[in-house]
């Protein structure tokens, strides 16, 4: 029994420290002056410039860390247009860490303006003076038709053909300067080297590109002068001299 009273004893006694020093430490919190931003990291800009990332999110110098609303501060540099996403990260004491995933463009598209379009088939950004055009071009995706899902389905079709060329060595060393939607939905490819034109017609994919590589390189061996090539069906292809 006594020893029980002991224990008793001894586990209040404990109780009574810990909460002692538990407010005697939480005084001092909130005593202190506040913690403030003193540096902001940046990672993943490899399009940008990071003044610009600081710029959009916009943190008034030695701002009180802990009162910093993190989302509004994303969502501020979300609304950059070479920016996909933007996750904003407190380093205590005094650090602010901005994680940055850009929009990769993969081509240019013509839709009333030129626009920058990124992986995922969406235009971005129109070029600014001194930016590059070196990507292949989208024509033929006019008004807002490529908004409707027919023509977000074209683009990505026009996308995974940009994506599967370089596995071609004839077809990757031509390049492909655009990629051209008709009015009845077919697609037509101009290369870069030589501007010949690739009519694939409605389907194209894969089986249709190693067709187009295997006749490529039969002209290659010949060196005929191409004009057109024609892909009628998957396994009747055209030449045009």
């Amino acid at each position: 029994m006594k020893r029980e009273v002991k224990l008793l004893i001894w586990g209040m006694g404990i109780t009574l420290i810990v909460s002692v020093w538990g407010l005697e430490r939480s005084s001092r919190i909130l005593l202190a002056p506040p913690l403030r931003v003193e540096d902001v990291e940046v990672n993943g800009c490899h399009l940008m410039d990071h003044q610009q990332i600081l710029d959009a999110a916009a943190v008034p110098p030695r701002a009180p860390i802990l009162k910093l609303d993190l989302k509004e501060i994303a969502w501020r540099v979300e609304s950059l247009p070479w920016v996909r996403s933007c996750e904003v990260r407190r380093i205590l004491p005094s650090k602010l860490s901005f994680r940055i995933v850009e929009r990769r463009p993969v081509a240019l598209i013509h839709v009333g303006r030129l626009y920058y379009l990124d992986e995922n088939g969406t235009p971005f950004k129109e070029p600014s003076p001194g930016e590059t055009l070196n990507y292949p071009i989208l024509t033929g995706w006019e008004d807002q038709w490529w908004e409707m899902s027919e023509g977000k389905e074209l683009i990505q079709e026009a996308l995974g053909l940009l994506k599967e060329v370089p596995n071609y060595p004839h077809l990757r060393r031509q390049g492909v300067s655009e990629i051209h939607l008709n009015e009845t939905g077919e697609l037509t490819i101009f290369t870069a080297k030589r501007g010949t034109m690739i009519i694939l017609g409605r389907v194209g994919g894969g089986f249709k590109l190693r067709r187009l590589e295997e006749v490529w390189k039969w002209i290659m061996t010949r060196h005929l002068p191409v004009k057109y090539i024609l892909c009628e069906r998957p396994d009747r292809i055209v030449v045009g001299l």
